[in-house]
């Protein structure tokens, strides 16, 4: 994965998190938005953090995230706000994000990496 800054590195690890927990479709995101932060290390451990919380939310909530306003963001930490496209069953398809192999390296125009997806 790869984006211009840490805000659009985050938000597109969520829609790409949102397109396999929606089964590749699509999903309008409707009703408020709800506030989240995540604390965490490091850069590679916040995008871990990050799709972890955002799993729970979908799971929680039965509201898959697919819009995301995040105005504080740092290495260690964003914090935001998401709001998502309703789902009639818990999304299941992701357990978890792993810190295996996880990685965010800023690379010559932004950012680039990978995380592990336990499914």
């Amino acid at each position: 994965m790869w984006a211009g800054s840490l805000v659009e590195f985050l938000a597109e690890a969520g829609r790409a998190l949102a397109g396999l927990e929606l089964g590749g479709g699509g999903g309008d995101a409707v009703g408020p938005w709800a506030a989240v932060e995540v604390q965490s290390t490091d850069r590679a451990a916040l995008l871990v953090d990050w799709l972890n919380e955002l799993i729970y939310q979908a799971e929680s909530g039965l509201q898959v995230p697919t819009e995301f306003d995040l105005q504080q963001v740092g290495d260690s930490g964003v914090r935001g706000r998401i709001r998502g496209a309703p789902v009639s069953e818990s999304p299941a398809l992701v357990k978890a994000a792993t810190l295996h192999g996880a990685r965010v390296e800023l690379v010559e125009g932004g950012l680039e990496g990978d995380v592990i997806l336990d499914v």
